[in-house]
């Protein structure tokens, strides 16, 4: 059984994933675009988080980049200062530790719905944001720092260099195919169709015997994980995790890739995280009023494509809208 919807995804991701193996001999050791390119596709997994708890869950929230936050905190907090750990076994404790207060936050939030689980989720990201950026001890607005990238033996073989930028660059790709082919199977199982059926007739779901609220929870809990990680990530390239991931522009910028991308497509969070950041930084360098041709640019992005470059792909495939 294939995991791919349509054939328009089929095509993007192998051509994604083949032409992404060969970026950085393709940039020839330039660490600025493969840093860059990292930093896109760290993004990607944050929006692929963020895509398929509004598009396939129907659960809107502006207060995701609370767990991107709170991924990029939970290592810096737990790992030693000056000592390399392993990335596999913190990986582990960043993943169970999000995904508990996820479960916290989930028991609550869910039991609202549209705007004022919209409002709660934001009050809960700002609240979040204002104690790490008023407490001392977790560094305040400067945040936190690391000081010494993991180290990814396994076995005692050790495959990755995280301080090198194409190992890192080698290990979002893989990161970001391991959170496609997971949402893709989550997706496909019985779990994913009773997900679907919740979000398209939650009456008719709750009268067949399925428990909406304990659904939804696993739903969150898997969604705000993965967010974690992408976090997670984000501070081991940059080497720091301050309050600012956890502001609700961020979660805003999140969901307008998504948007632009495709809802609930998975892979057009891919697209519309590449198309986004590929846009800022080409009209950032054309112009100083970047920031009024790139609102405009996307707002007609998202008004002409209905069904996000995604949906557009799969029209030009011929299939349907």
């Amino acid at each position: 059984m294939s995991i791919f919807s349509n054939k328009s995804e089929k095509i993007f991701i192998y051509l994604f994933f083949a032409i992404g193996l060969f970026i950085p001999l393709f940039l020839e050791g330039n660490t600025f675009f493969i840093n860059k390119f990292s930093t896109i596709i760290i993004l990607a997994i944050f929006v692929m988080s963020l895509d398929y708890l509004v598009g396939r869950t129907g659960l809107i929230t502006l207060g995701h980049a609370m767990f991107y936050g709170l991924g990029g905190y939970i290592f810096t907090i737990l790992a030693p200062e000056y000592e390399a750990v392993n990335f596999w076994v913190y990986t582990f404790y960043v993943m169970l530790i999000s995904g508990f207060i996820a479960l916290i936050v989930g028991l609550i939030v869910l039991r609202t719905s549209g705007i004022y689980m919209i409002m709660i989720t934001l009050a809960l990201a700002q609240m979040s944001f204002y104690f790490f950026a008023d407490s001392i001890e977790y560094g305040g607005q400067d945040g936190l720092f690391v000081y010494i990238k993991p180290e990814t033996s396994i076995f005692g073989l050790n495959f990755l260099d995280l301080e090198n930028e194409t190992h890192f660059y080698y290990l979002c790709l893989l990161s970001l195919f391991n959170c496609f082919v997971f949402f893709k199977i989550i997706m496909n199982s019985s779990f994913g169709r009773v997900i679907d059926a919740l979000k398209e007739n939650p009456d008719r779901a709750t009268a067949l015997g399925y428990n909406i609220f304990h659904f939804r929870l696993i739903a969150y809990v898997l969604s705000s994980s993965l967010a974690a990680y992408a976090g997670y990530l984000f501070a081991l390239q940059f080497g720091f995790v301050n309050p600012s991931m956890m502001s609700w522009d961020v979660s805003a910028t999140a969901l307008v890739m998504a948007l632009l991308g495709g809802l609930g497509s998975i892979y057009g969070a891919i697209i519309g995280s590449f198309v986004y950041e590929g846009l800022h930084y080409f009209i950032e360098h054309l112009t100083e009023y970047w920031m009024f041709f790139m609102g405009a640019l996307i707002i007609a992005l998202v008004l002409t494509l209905k069904n996000g470059m995604a949906g557009f792909l799969n029209t030009l495939s011929g299939g349907k809208r």
